[in-house]
């Protein structure tokens, strides 16, 4: 409470702060005690990381089928999904195969013999999800690392002289190398926090 902003904060305030950290009310009725599940809040950080690749990787209806399954942690069938989800019917089959095919989702195929058909339960594959995607981001950090040594050493050319014409070119060749330096140091950084965030630590 050292700034005018903290002194201002209501108990409300505080408590919906609280809750939208993944903290809960402790049953015992104690009102000023929290209990902060630290598990809940890196696992909702880890499926919001593995979200947003899905909806770059798949687009928005995949995300919100992905999303589902996710959430609902159990197997749910294709028109029940279809029907949350705002998804037609063919285009979430598609969408389905398609993240089974990429080991995403787990696929069950269940007789139904009163109607004479089969049904589909999906659910996530949750530990090939998070492995691939941990993968996908350890080769992402060596691309990266292996763009910054290029960059570097063509920025020590620069430096020395070997593929530079005098003046305001040369300026400008050393400002364009240290600006894309920049960029790929802060994604490289950014990279680095998503994958400290998938170890137990």
């Amino acid at each position: 409470m050292k700034t005018e902003e903290g002194r201002s904060l209501t108990l409300e305030r505080v408590r919906a702060a609280l809750v939208q950290l993944g903290c809960e009310l402790p049953t015992i009725g104690i009102d000023e005690t929290y209990s902060i599940d630290l598990k809940k809040i890196i696992f909702q950080a880890q499926a919001q990381e593995v979200e947003s690749i899905v909806l770059k990787k798949y687009g928005r209806e995949a995300y919100r089928i992905f999303r589902l399954l996710s959430e609902r942690e159990r197997r749910i069938e294709t028109d029940k999904i279809s029907s949350t989800t705002f998804v037609e019917k063919k285009d979430a089959l598609k969408i389905l195969f398609q993240l089974w095919k990429d080991d995403y989702l787990n696929l069950e195929r269940v007789g139904n013999e009163a109607q004479k058909m089969e049904i589909m339960l999906w659910e996530l594959n949750k530990r090939s999800v998070w492995e691939q995607v941990l993968d996908d981001m350890y080769h992402a950090a060596l691309n990266l690392k292996l763009r910054l040594v290029h960059e570097l050493d063509h920025a020590q050319d620069l430096l020395k002289g070997k593929s530079l014409k005098e003046g305001d070119e040369a300026a400008n060749m050393r400002k364009k190398a240290h600006d894309k330096w920049k960029v790929l140091e802060a994604s490289f950084m950014i990279l680095d926090d998503a994958i400290m965030l998938f170890h137990d630590f």
